[in-house]
C-alpha cells in the first residue's frame, strides 16, 4: 500500500517514501507550506481522484 501526506484544506498530497531521505525533506517542506492547515496520512488509493499531486508545487518553489 502507498501512503501520502495529505492537506485537506488545498485537496493535494506528498506520497510518502519512508527509506528515502530527499522524499523526507520534501514532506517536511511540503508540511511547512501547510502548517496550518489540517494534514492527514492515508492510502493513495483513498484519494486519488480527489486531490492532486503536491510534487509539482514543491518543485516550483525550489
Amino acid at each position: 500500500m502507498i501512503r501520502a501526506r495529505a492537506c485537506v484544506k488545498c485537496k493535494c498530497y506528498i506520497v510518502i517514501h519512508p527509506n528515502n531521505p530527499l522524499n523526507q525533506a520534501k514532506i517536511n517542506t511540503f508540511e511547512k507550506m501547510h502548517h496550518q492547515h489540517t494534514l492527514i496520512t492515508v492510502s493513495v488509493e483513498e484519494i486519488r481522484n480527489e486531490y492532486t499531486n503536491g510534487q509539482e508545487e514543491l518543485n516550483s518553489s525550489a
